[in-house]
């Protein structure tokens, strides 16, 4: 349900597409990196898929004419992506790295069954906007779990002692607070009809949490009598969904179906909860988890700039 579930693959992916065609303008190499070329048609299709995130993300569709900068920055973002995939693809061989085929497929499922609970071509949209094949797809899974893999080999042994993280909380106290908000409740379908065939049966007055465990497709919360926490404006929600449980009051049910890329949500709003302040016994083993994770992944991000600097790359745009 929440946005950051559709996001979250396209968030961590440090993006390969592997594709190719028999047009000599498509194929052109773009660069060299220790001696593998990089194409035009690998570029154009990872700019699509990058652009194409961008706008999802922010819920904006931006304009070749008003947006120039804006897309300046993601073509060259797309380059310097497509080098980093390269040697991590050439690291991880190196170190005997792979990846399962089994998990590839079981996250490349998950993600098509994400997708179409838009509608049953949500999928198939998709790789259109995207303008990325389903090959193209796989590629973009397995080099996110290998460059997972290479994290936990070079940075998984790094930890944080647990002075660190108390030093750490007392320095930052003020930011510890648990922001409040409205509770919400939600039941999710895949079409307007029964949407709304479920809405009438919540107005004459069947218990909400009974009917969200029958009907339900939102696995996280239906089992919780469709409770998805707290709302508030940080919350990482679609906006559709988010937009209307903010306006709603304590016990109050929003008298429509809200659609959204996941489908068709009822939404009810719970009691509301004014912020309050996190003692150290509640946040240390997540925060000690966060600043482990953030250590790790400074040190992998050195480690992938290192082999960067030097590696062997050839800029062959302007040829």
């Amino acid at each position: 349900m929440k946005k950051k579930i559709i996001t979250a693959l396209v968030s961590i992916m440090i993006f390969c597409v592997a594709g190719c065609s028999s047009s000599p303008q498509e194929s052109r190499a773009i660069a060299e990196v220790n001696g593998e070329k990089l194409t035009q048609n690998e570029y154009e299709q990872h700019f699509s898929f990058v652009k194409a995130d961008f706008e999802s993300q922010q819920g904006v569709k931006l304009d070749d004419a008003k947006d120039k900068e804006l897309i300046k920055s993601i073509s060259d973002m797309t380059y310097e992506d497509l080098i980093m995939q390269r040697l991590i693809r050439q690291e991880t061989k190196k170190q005997g790295i792979t990846v399962n085929e089994a998990d590839v497929d079981a996250m490349f499922d998950y993600f098509k069954e994400i997708q179409n609970r838009s509608g049953s071509d949500g999928f198939k949209k998709f790789l259109e906007d995207t303008k990325i094949t389903e090959k193209g797809l796989r590629s973009e899974i397995e080099i996110t779990q290998l460059y997972q893999k290479l994290g936990d080999k070079v940075a998984g042994n790094l930890q944080i002692s647990d002075e660190e993280v108390l030093k750490y909380y007392n320095d930052n106290r003020d930011t510890f607070q648990e922001p409040g908000g409205i509770q919400i409740y939600h039941i999710l379908v895949d079409n307007e009809q029964k949407a709304g065939e479920i809405m009438e049966k919540v107005k004459q007055g069947s218990d909400f949490a009974t009917l969200a465990q029958e009907y339900s497709t939102d696995s996280g919360s239906k089992d919780k009598g469709g409770d998805v926490g707290l709302v508030n404006e940080t919350t990482n929600f679609v906006p559709e969904f988010k937009q209307v449980a903010l306006t709603l009051q304590p016990g109050q049910l929003y008298q429509q179906p809200v659609k959204s890329q996941f489908g068709y949500h009822i939404i009810k709003a719970g009691e509301k909860k004014a912020p309050t302040a996190l003692t150290y016994e509640q946040v240390k083993v997540q925060l000690k988890q966060q600043m482990t994770q953030t250590e790790q992944e400074k040190f992998l991000n050195n480690y992938l700039e290192k082999i960067k600097s030097e590696a062997d790359i050839k800029d062959l745009r302007a040829n």
